[in-house]
């Protein structure tokens, strides 16, 4: 085909005609779809605002004038805790109790709602409390409806059971809304105690970390002879414990308290006198002995400490008559008890083999459990064995590269055979 013949102009004319009918057929293809699918778009967008202007419009008008008609709209539209509850209080037409009618229609329980309110645990509800804290419902109003509904002391005993103390409670609620410090004064007046040592008292935390598989070394009875040497086993594996001391006004003891503060663990209380007739007798005597031993840990190290631990544990023989009263009195000043769930029993005289075998089976239990564990071992003159064994158990436990090793901190978690967390 030569340029110029007949046949060149024939082809010529059917390429022109092609371009000129299939390009714009093609064109008008895309554009069609695109404005399809963006007319999809703003339809959607244009239902969605449609719905949120017919709620917003429902909610306020004399069509939904009950809280269940709240609820039934509410649970038909769509909407997620968040919208509804700004919709709500962009309108103004919500107070605290058709709220929490609300709340407590939708599924929530008072316990629910609390724990919300005191973040002790997550609720599902796309983060309510903080759309809730921002659109003026208060923490002091929420409460308020709860407690007047259940006559006060029910509200009480729910927060109780989610963990908190009395001073707790107490502090949360000054803190978030401002109460007078007369609601502090009633709760005191409830303890028989509250006139002994008023000083020794501690906040403490909002909630608690329970961190599993997470293993908690601690010594009760120090500091002693072997308390260097524990402190340096601990330090060549860089793992932080913990210490229940039980301390004495000597220059000996208090050089051994702030080398122990120096190296970063924790420091407990275990009573001055350990004299289990004495510092049971009443929930006074535990509370003097104690004192003297809290004043003697701050004189050293300048430490208030906020963890004890009982001599015998919680629960022993000598305490079963005033266990509870002390519990409650030393719970009400913020002060929180440790038990534990791996006794590496050397106080009873356990032998290094013994040691070597029970502690490493008995912690590997617990993470099998998904459980945390708290070892007890002593820091006394009369448990050397514990000092023999440490320095093995630790390179074990290292080289296993499984466990993770913490002192008790501030928000742990306690560990209790009797107690608000047993």
């Amino acid at each position: 085909m030569r340029f110029g013949s007949v046949e060149f102009f024939k082809v010529l004319i059917k390429v022109v005609l092609a371009i000129f009918f299939f390009v714009p057929l093609a064109l008008a293809i895309v554009f069609g779809i695109f404005w399809a699918k963006q007319g999809t778009e703003l339809s959607e967008v244009k239902k969605e605002n449609e719905k949120l202007s017919e709620t917003v419009q429902v909610l306020t008008s004399e069509k939904a004038g009950t809280v269940e008609d709240f609820c039934a709209i509410f649970n038909k539209s769509g909407l997620s805790y968040t919208e509804f509850i700004k919709l709500m209080n962009d309108s103004k037409s919500i107070t605290a109790e058709s709220f929490y009618k609300l709340l407590t229609a939708s599924g929530l329980s008072d316990k629910d709602l609390l724990k919300l309110i005191v973040k002790k645990d997550e609720v599902g509800v796309d983060e309510f409390y903080e759309v809730l804290s921002q659109n003026g419902i208060s923490d002091k109003e929420i409460i308020s409806v709860i407690a007047k509904k259940n006559g006060g002391e029910n509200w009480y005993g729910i927060l109780s059971e989610l963990g908190l103390s009395d001073r707790e409670i107490v502090d949360y609620l000054n803190e978030k809304n401002g109460w007078a410090n007369s609601v502090e004064a009633s709760t005191e007046e409830k303890s028989p105690y509250a006139n002994i040592h008023t000083d020794m008292v501690v906040t403490a935390p909002a909630s608690y970390v329970r961190e599993d598989n997470t293993v908690y070394l601690t010594f009760d009875d120090g500091p002693s002879d072997n308390t260097y040497s524990i402190l340096q086993y601990l330090r060549n594996y860089n793992i932080k414990a913990t210490f229940f001391v039980v301390p004495n006004r000597s220059e000996y003891c208090y050089t051994l308290l702030k080398a122990i503060a120096a190296d970063g663990h924790a420091i407990g209380i275990h009573t001055a006198s350990h004299k289990y007739d004495e510092i049971y007798a009443s929930v006074e005597s535990y509370l003097n002995d104690f004192y003297d031993a809290w004043n003697m840990v701050y004189e050293a190290t300048g430490v208030k400490c906020e963890i004890f631990r009982f001599p015998g544990g919680s629960v022993n023989d000598y305490n079963e008559k005033t266990r509870d009263a002390i519990i409650a009195e030393m719970s009400r000043r913020g002060f929180r008890h440790f038990d534990w769930n791996v006794d590496s029993g050397d106080a009873l005289g356990a032998s290094w083999t013994q040691m070597w075998n029970s502690v490493p089976a008995d912690i590997k239990a617990n993470y099998d459990k998904n459980f945390r564990s708290v070892v007890l071992m002593h820091d006394s003159d009369n448990t050397t064995n514990t000092v023999l064994v440490l320095g093995d158990l630790l390179k074990k436990f290292v080289n296993e590269g499984v466990y993770k090793f913490d002192k008790i901190n501030n928000d742990t978690k306690p560990v209790q055979f009797a107690g608000p967390f047993a």
